[in-house]
Parts: structure tokens; sequence; C-alpha cells
């Protein structure tokens, strides 16, 4: 059982922005959540936490303990955000945190639109990086990820 899940994985455009919800266990309530960037969760670095919330800034973050629940919204997001980021929950244990890969691509020209869906289940798989930057010259657990197809189809261009 996890204690704190969220999405497996969101893909974004730049400009954009995204909104991660990140569950946990009730035991959790009273505790400190944070969002953090980085793809070791003990050296990641913390974004933003809920006992000092930047509501003006890039990153904010808010908590619903009625629905033990807290989210993340990303905005203005750009092509360097790209990376693996952490739902935590400050304890003294190793289970309060949820790996989440962001990935953003460069927006489509206005008569190209495109579809997104995320894949529903969480995976422990990491991204691997080829030599090309953002979504092109990606892949997810074997799966190439580009402008046309991500994660076996879900996201096609229309």
């Amino acid at each position: 059982v996890q204690n704190v899940r969220t999405k497996s994985w969101t893909l974004a455009e730049t400009g954009g922005s995204v909104t991660i919800p990140c569950h946990y266990d009730q035991k959790y309530k009273p505790h400190v959540k944070y969002w953090c960037k980085g793809y070791h969760w003990k050296s990641c670095s913390t974004m933003v936490r809920t006992d000092s919330p930047r509501t003006q800034s890039e990153v904010s973050i808010t908590d619903d303990p009625t629905h033990p629940v807290f989210t993340v919204t990303m905005k203005n997001l750009q092509e360097k955000d790209s990376d693996t980021y952490w739902c935590a929950v400050e304890t003294q244990e190793d289970d309060g945190h949820a790996m989440l890969p962001l990935i953003i691509r460069n927006n489509q020209p206005a008569n190209q639109p495109t579809s997104t869906t995320a894949c529903p289940k969480r995976s422990r798989g990491k991204p691997e990086s080829t030599h090309q930057h953002g979504v092109h010259g990606r892949r997810w657990r074997g799966h190439a990820l580009n402008r046309t197809s991500v994660h076996r189809g879900l996201v096609t261009r229309q």
C-alpha cells in the first residue's frame, strides 16, 4: 500500500500550467507536505511547502486534509521544467513520497492541435534520456515520447 499517490506522469506544453493532486494516507494529515524536483528523492530540491506556501510564484501548493490530498500547481511551464518531481510528506519514515515525471514540450502551431491523456497507472520505471532535450528523444519504459505518440498512443495528433 502506497502512503502517497499521484499520477504516473504528466505531459504539458510550454507556457501552460499543470495541477497535480497528491493523495496521502490519513495518518499524514498533521504533517507538512511539499513538492520537490530531482531524480533522487533523498537529494531533491524542495520547491514549495504547505507550511510556507508561495501563492504568487510559478509554483503553489494547497492542502485539503478533509479529502487527504494536497495539490501543486505549476504555471508558465518551460522545457527546462521537464524533470522528475516528488509529492512528499515530511516524516521520519521513508514511505511518504511518490514520483511524478513531468514532460514539457514546445507548443504546437495553431493549425495542429493535439489531445492529451495521462496514463492512469503509476509506474516505478524511470525515463531514459537520449541526446535531444524535451519530449523528442525521451523514452518512458520503452515507449518513445514525441509529438505524435505518447505512452502507447494515448496522446495523438488530431
